[in-house]
């Protein structure tokens, strides 16, 4: 069979994509991510991308529009589109006909920060600086948060709020103005909802499943080269509390322990890659579907990180679990047949390191350690059962399709099983 995706390496799209947020317009999707000048790349399917060729600001218009906030922060605006810059971890929305753009702007390390908002009617440019939307002040102060990493949703009734934040204080939610999209007060740190006291935790994510009734929470845990994980937790409300699959609050201090992990460094034994520091998701929902997207360093390079787009379903419990392969129009494997066979299975235990977790083989067959209805799995490995969704996926290891699933335990333990033979 033909490969779908091309090696991994400098020449394709979807290198050099950080921290990426994804929105649909028309029949494309496009993410803009971290660097130069807020790439776009853009795609029809979601499997094949290409870069966009536009960019939000050029040199100039970006040191004019983003004034503000490089004057507070003190840095200096990139070079080029593709530089390293202390602008960050952009977040794009549609408030009416405007296009928001909510971009950080920082250094690393320092927690003299800048959430800011430039609007535009074309998608691809012509951004013009709105205001602040909040900001931090030098000193590390662990009691407040770090002015970083928005995000921004409307609630089930229409409000809108904006995630940020990152170590030092930890995770806060603060409310907007629903029509303009700026702050409705831009001293107003808003409500805390999950890490702090340096808790090493950053890039919030923020969904809501009208069919569980939850809003998810989706947090980067962990150093953002080496030990990256995702985690996720959920409430009623978009305030919180979010609690994870065992009931713990988010902004328990015992960080490393909280959150169902949802992804983290992983490798196969039947595939080349290594994934190494997956993470800074943004989440697209498409009709009834649901897609992770995020950055990956690949074979413990720290230099290198790439664009991973991969389905992402709810199981019988109401928790999303992603799927172990990226996607390739995947679709739920609703059969029972030939789901009997060897599967390479990895488990992510909750530990935040550089440590990658390796894929053992296991033997799996119908009714002794899965039960399978329709697309949903229960799967028994170590006396634990693993609730889950199993899907038809292109394996880059195999060059072919398989079924795979992806499943997470009471405790908010997951695993990623791919099927590599009878």
């Amino acid at each position: 069979m033909k490969k779908i995706f091309p090696d991994y390496s400098e020449n394709i799209a979807e290198f050099g994509v950080h921290d990426p947020s994804i929105i649909k317009s028309a029949d494309k999707y496009y993410t803009i991510s971290t660097h130069g000048f807020f790439q776009f790349r853009e795609s029809r399917d979601l499997v094949n991308w290409v870069d966009a060729g536009d960019s939000c600001f050029d040199s100039e218009s970006i040191r004019r529009e983003l004034k503000d906030g490089i004057d507070y922060c003190k840095v200096d605006g990139p070079k080029s589109r593709r530089d390293g810059s202390p602008f960050w971890a952009p977040d794009l929305v549609k408030i009416g006909r405007k296009y928001c753009l909510y971009y950080s702007i920082s250094s690393f390390g320092s927690t003299q920060s800048f959430i800011g908002l430039a609007r535009s009617e074309n998608l691809l440019g012509g951004y013009k600086n709105a205001g602040c939307i909040v900001k931090s002040a030098f000193g590390g102060d662990i009691t407040r948060p770090n002015a970083i990493d928005p995000c921004v949703r409307r609630d089930k009734t229409g409000r809108l709020w904006m995630s940020f934040g990152s170590f030092f204080g930890g995770i806060y939610i603060k409310e907007l103005n629903r029509t303009s999209g700026l702050a409705i007060d831009e001293k107003d740190n808003g409500i805390h909802i999950a890490g702090g006291m340096m808790a090493p935790v950053e890039g919030s994510y923020i969904i809501y499943n009208e069919k569980t009734g939850y809003y998810y929470l989706f947090i980067s845990f962990g150093g953002l080269t080496e030990s990256y994980n995702v985690r996720v937790a959920r409430s009623k409300n978009i305030t919180g509390p979010y609690l994870d699959p065992r009931g713990k609050i988010m902004t328990d201090r015992d960080w490393d322990s909280l959150g169902g992990m949802v992804i983290a460094n992983y490798h196969f034994a039947h595939q080349k890659d290594t994934y190494t520091a997956p993470g800074h998701n943004s989440i697209l929902q498409d009709g009834e579907k649901f897609f992770i997207i995020h950055h990956t360093r690949l074979n413990r390079r720290v230099d290198k990180h790439y664009l991973n787009v991969r389905r992402m379903y709810f199981n019988e419990l109401g928790w999303p679990v992603v799927m172990p392969n990226r996607y390739a129009f995947d679709r739920p494997y609703m059969s029972n047949k030939n789901v009997n066979g060897t599967y390479n299975i990895i488990h992510f235990r909750h530990i935040t390191s550089a440590e990658t977790f390796e894929s053992e083989k296991v033997k799996i067959s119908l009714d002794k350690n899965i039960f399978k209805h329709n697309q949903y799995v229960r799967f028994t490995l170590e006396n634990k059962t693993y609730f889950g969704v199993i899907s038809r996926v292109y394996d880059e290891g195999l060059v072919d399709y398989t079924i795979a699933f992806g499943a997470m335990a009471g405790d908010g333990e997951t695993v990623f099983a791919v099927r590599i033979g009878d």
